[in-house]
């Protein structure tokens, strides 16, 4: 019975080490975010379909479901986050609330449920999706 007993730790001890993956190192940032609102410093407001940004360690990846998938680097700073799209055309991120390939952010607010992102170009209210 003994050696069941160690046979039967062995095993609980394996599955808890290979449940663990990744951890989130960006705290509530992590996640998929639908874009609720994006408010353009011209003034205009606009509502986007099924747009998404999805965050996850160092990468992001903005989708607008059946139309575009774009995927870059980003790091986050607390109050702010950059981010970086290298292959992606100016054209394909301005639904995304971009006019460039590289945006920084200011993180206006950010809960496990709501998400405020500044830039110079817009203001973009996400919900936790």
């Amino acid at each position: 019975m003994d050696t069941m007993k160690r046979y039967i730790i062995a095993v609980l001890l394996i599955l808890i080490v290979s449940a663990c993956g990744k951890t989130p190192i960006n705290g509530n940032l992590d996640g998929r975010w639908q874009i609720m609102k994006i408010e353009y410093a011209s003034g205009e407001e606009e509502t986007p379909e099924r747009a998404y940004y999805s965050v996850a360690l160092h990468t992001i990846n903005l989708m607008q479901v059946g139309v575009t998938s774009q995927t870059g680097n980003m790091e986050y700073t607390g109050d702010s986050l950059f981010v970086e799209m290298p292959v992606s055309k100016i054209e394909d991120l301005l639904p995304f609330g971009m006019n460039g390939t590289e945006q920084r952010f200011g993180v206006k607010e950010l809960t496990s449920k709501h998400l405020v992102l500044q830039s110079d170009y817009a203001r973009l209210e996400f919900r936790k999706f």
